[in-house]
């Protein structure tokens, strides 16, 4: 069974993303499943994963404990995709390149990867005027059948997607642990309905929270979504990084643009400065104009600059 096969590999010390990826390439090359590719035994698969024969060697002793995990996974209701899947989202590959996450463990609708979709990224200490942004801005976009991205912490990330569920739009949390750690937080358990909403972990699916993993993760969240919205950000910290990364990737970052900013977004004048977008509000209902936004949703630059490029080069 291919997901088995392939939690052998999660489980093997010794083997990462990038031998993932090239195990995907090798995969592809000779027209293998993971199933049939992991039975070819050690010697192929040290080549297919660029790791040594001994490495190599210790995904068949894996097989035991892959199999007890997928049982356990499918009673939770989680799937998995990796990067040889026909499935795996395009987004993501054509945003991060040969830096995209090889799994992809996913709980909820995941028909939801194919939505037009803004990130959200912001300080778990935001002000209340920034708050007010982020549920005006995740709103309309729900609104438009966009797509709210972000991860599980307090402030913005929880303020996005509970603004995003109750009018009725859709949402995907990007998570820092694995999979199995995931659990309804009493902030949006009375909107949370089937098919609205996706989980997604990059991790082994029992990995703690370690913070380099945050760093990952926000990665990952930029390669969902068509645009980040940057709320509000320090000199420092996750969120500074986020937008840093948005930047560098020449990827869409509309940045809040408050008259005053206050201690937890006094970095918004520095994306700007950058080439962030600014949002600004509406003269009339202070509301965030998000004209700029909706048009990197419904005409992703992703689409236009790298549709149809090959993820390994």
């Amino acid at each position: 069974m291919n997901e088995i096969s392939l939690l052998q590999l999660v489980h093997t010390k010794g083997i990462g993303d990038a031998a993932l990826r090239k195990f995907a390439e090798s995969c592809a090359r000779e027209n293998l499943s993971p199933e049939a590719a992991v039975q070819r035994g050690a010697q192929w698969l040290s080549g297919a994963l660029g790791v040594s024969e001994g490495i190599a060697g210790n995904v068949a002793g894996a097989a035991d404990a892959a199999a007890r995990l997928w049982d356990d996974l499918l009673r939770q209701g989680v799937s998995i995709l990796w990067i040889g899947d026909n499935q795996y989202p395009a987004r993501l590959k054509a945003i991060l390149g040969n830096q995209a996450p090889a799994f992809l463990f996913l709980k909820g609708d995941a028909k939801l990867l194919d939505l037009p979709a803004m990130g959200f990224c912001g300080s778990r200490k935001a002000s209340e005027k920034g708050l007010d942004v982020t549920r005006d801005a995740a709103a309309a976009l729900a609104a438009q059948n966009i797509c709210v991205v972000s991860g599980y912490a307090h402030g913005v990330d929880l303020t996005a997607h509970r603004a995003a569920l109750a009018a009725g739009g859709a949402t995907i949390f990007v998570m820092a642990e694995g999979i199995e750690h995931f659990r309804v937080k009493k902030e949006i358990s009375d909107v949370l309905e089937q098919g609205k909403y996706l989980v997604v972990s990059q991790f082994p699916p029992g990995l703690p929270w370690i913070a380099r993993n945050a760093m990952k993760r926000n990665s990952t969240i930029i390669g969902l979504s068509d645009g980040m919205i940057l709320v509000e950000s320090g000199n420092e910290g996750g969120t500074f990084a986020a937008g840093d990364e948005t930047i560098k990737r020449h990827h869409p970052l509309f940045v809040v643009d408050f008259e005053s900013p206050g201690p937890s977004a006094e970095a918004n004048p520095h994306f700007i400065e950058r080439g962030g977008i600014p949002i600004r509000g509406r003269a009339l209902d202070r509301k965030p104009n998000l004209d700029r936004v909706l048009e990197a949703a419904h005409r992703p630059r992703w689409r236009a600059a790298n549709l149809g490029a090959a993820l390994f080069r």
